[in-house]
């Protein structure tokens, strides 16, 4: 059994914790202030005063962070961890980072001779618990199934992922051994990408058939069988067809993932127009009050008014949004790239700043005319 350091910002620390404590390991755990908190706090292992003391006697350092941003401050600020953990704890880093800086930590981490493994990780969709425990049974199942990852992307060298494989694999019944450095984040934000792209196919094409006199059940029965049948439309289409939108991942934190997919993409020097597409409606969604909600809320941009506000959205924040836009723009001069008149713009949170001309503000072009 391991002494285990963990630091977590967000929903899904308490239940990892729990877990490995169940599994007899010693835990000291250290919650950060992130974007979104756990409405409850981990029922095994002891809270740490700060980073210090988390890290005191650790054989295990497990981190679980909102963004790259928090993974850059906790791993590089001011030395680092690496250089306040004992000699030759390992590091398993759970966050959706960037695969750029996931080598820059396999690199950091052999400098200081840790062990380093990137294992970010993809949560169920669907009651996996039930269906297939793995040998699981014996944990604590009043855990949500929805709180515990299904699988994860594993990278690094190969002895670092020999040491840590035993512990992943009590946070997920599936382990993919993705490779050397950098290689478990790119397939994570792989696999996000993927189910964007088929769940914003899936809702559109529901939409389209609904007003063109289809009706949605039977527009799925015929997207379950054929070319148009994935995992997306089994998991989502019955949902979304019944309104159970708080069934499934947290929309919250999927958004943020798209977020890191689109700076990795950028780094990469590639464009990838559906990617920016969901990245935006999800921003609009979020916007709006749908941040609480399971990933295929996003129907509910395609829903009218009314019913939108049934499920608690509230078009009048994005309206707000677009009213700054369109005051932002009426000023724009492009000439020199600033405001035409300052005291034209009465709003207080513009700033005034100045754009290049593919710098403009796009929250008003999220849909066509129609």
């Amino acid at each position: 059994m391991s002494k285990i350091a963990f630091i977590w910002q967000g929903v899904h620390g308490p239940a990892l914790i729990d877990r490995l404590a169940q599994a007899g390991h010693d835990l000291v755990y250290l919650e950060k202030s992130g974007q979104k908190t756990a409405e409850s706090s981990p029922r095994a292992g002891c809270a740490a005063k700060d980073l210090t003391d988390v890290l005191a006697s650790a054989e295990i350092v497990m981190t679980l962070l909102d963004s790259p941003q928090e993974v850059e401050e906790v791993y590089l600020a001011g030395g680092g961890i690496f250089e306040k953990a004992p000699a030759g704890a390992a590091f398993i880093d759970l966050t959706t980072s960037s695969p750029r800086l996931a080598r820059e930590l396999h690199a950091l981490a052999a400098v200081h001779d840790h062990p380093f493994v990137e294992a970010p990780f993809e949560m169920s969709v669907t009651a996996w618990w039930d269906e297939h425990p793995l040998g699981l049974e014996n944990l604590d199942t009043s855990l949500a199934p929805s709180l515990v990852p299904v699988r994860i992307f594993a990278a690094g060298e190969p002895d670092s992922l020999a040491l840590t494989l035993p512990l992943l694999r009590l946070l997920a019944p599936e382990v993919v051994d993705c490779g050397l450095p950098g290689a478990g984040c790119a397939m994570r934000l792989s696999s996000l990408i993927a189910v964007a792209g088929a769940l914003m196919g899936l809702i559109e094409s529901m939409s389209f058939a609904s007003l063109s006199g289809v009706g949605q059940e039977r527009i799925l029965e015929v997207m379950n069988v054929g070319a148009c049948a994935s995992a997306v439309t089994s998991y989502f289409g019955k949902h979304i067809l019944d309104e159970d939108f708080d069934f499934g991942c947290d929309l919250w934190q999927f958004f943020n993932d798209l977020t890191v997919a689109l700076d990795a993409a950028d780094e990469l020097d590639l464009v990838l127009p559906g990617l920016e597409t969901a990245h935006q409606l999800y921003d609009l969604l979020v916007m709006v009050g749908g941040g609480d909600k399971g990933i295929h809320a996003l129907a509910l941009l395609y829903t009218d008014e009314g019913r939108a506000t049934q499920h608690g959205l509230n078009w009048e924040l994005a309206q707000r949004a677009m009213d700054v836009y369109e005051r932002v723009l009426d000023g724009y001069d492009d000439d020199d790239y600033y405001y035409d008149d300052d005291d034209d713009c009465d709003d207080p949170e513009c700033g005034h700043h100045h754009h290049d001309d593919d710098q403009r503000p796009s929250i008003g072009h999220y849909f066509s005319e129609n």
